[in-house]
Order: structure tokens, then sequence, then C-alpha cells
């Protein structure tokens, strides 16, 4: 069966790494997995319809972005330089050409944005409700996590 070919694959494969590559496998996260269902490996989600940030690696970026939009603090070009610095860093590693974080990225935008505009921007009475705009966010150079998709050829 499929099951006992795999196995038998695991232990040559578990074999040739220790023996001649003296490296160690970890039996905790060496198992097998149908391909349908999918792993997770190097902070992607890998199946055989999508590759895509998993989830631990959304909610670690969501974190960090959290710690820098504190809403005691000051939106100012300090932050921003931090936010793309975050942001930057996350795109560069995720946005592959084999993987599927276009809309990921575009719903990670509206949410970094939203966080942004909820802290202290000059607020006045006479303004504090509107909302500041997606031009203004780019005239201040916040970096979209979409730019760091390769374009295609």
């Amino acid at each position: 069966s499929n099951h006992a070919q795999a196995e038998e694959a695991m232990t040559l494969v578990r074999h040739h790494l220790e023996n001649e590559l003296n490296l160690n496998s970890s039996p905790e996260k060496t198992h097998i997995a149908t391909f349908s269902k999918g792993f997770e490996f190097l902070g992607f989600r890998i199946s055989s319809y999508s590759r895509t940030m998993r989830g631990k690696s959304v909610v670690n970026f969501k974190t960090k972005i959290r710690e820098i939009t504190k809403r005691s603090h000051n939106l100012d070009d300090a932050l921003i330089v931090q936010v793309n610095r975050v942001g930057r860093g996350t795109a560069n590693y995720f946005a592959t050409a084999f993987s599927h974080n276009r809309s990921l990225f575009r719903k990670l935008d509206r949410w970094i944005r939203m966080r942004m505009r909820c802290m202290k921007f000059n607020r006045k009475w006479t303004s504090d409700n509107r909302r500041v705009r997606l031009k203004t966010f780019l005239r201040m150079g916040l970096l979209s996590l979409g730019d760091f998709y390769p374009q295609p050829a």
C-alpha cells in the first residue's frame, strides 16, 4: 500500500540523513502527510491547491504590528519607518513567485491602515472624525505588502 511505501521511504531517508550527512530529524516534527491535506514548512502552509503563510506566521506578524501601532503613540514618520521595516521583512520572505498570498496581503494592508487610522494624528475636535485616506498614507511613505510580489515577465 501507499502508506507502507511511504514508511519505507521515510526510514531510508532518515538512515541517509543520520549516517551519511550527520543530520538529525526531529521525530515529533517528521511525519507522513498527504499532499491534499497539506503540511506546514518554514512558515508556509503548503497543500495541493495553495502555498500561503501559515496561521502562526500571520499571528506573529500582527503581534509585531500591534506592538508598533499602540494607540498611545503618535502617527509620525518614525512609526511609518518601523511599520515599513516589519512589512518589508515579511513580504520579502512570503511574496515569492510560487506563493498565493496576494489576497492575504491585501487583507493585512487593510488591517494595518485600520490600526493606523485609530492612532493619534494631529487630533482636533474639528477634524477628529475624518477618515485618513489611503493617499495620505502613501504620501507619508507607507508601503503596501502587495508591492513586493515579483512582477510577471
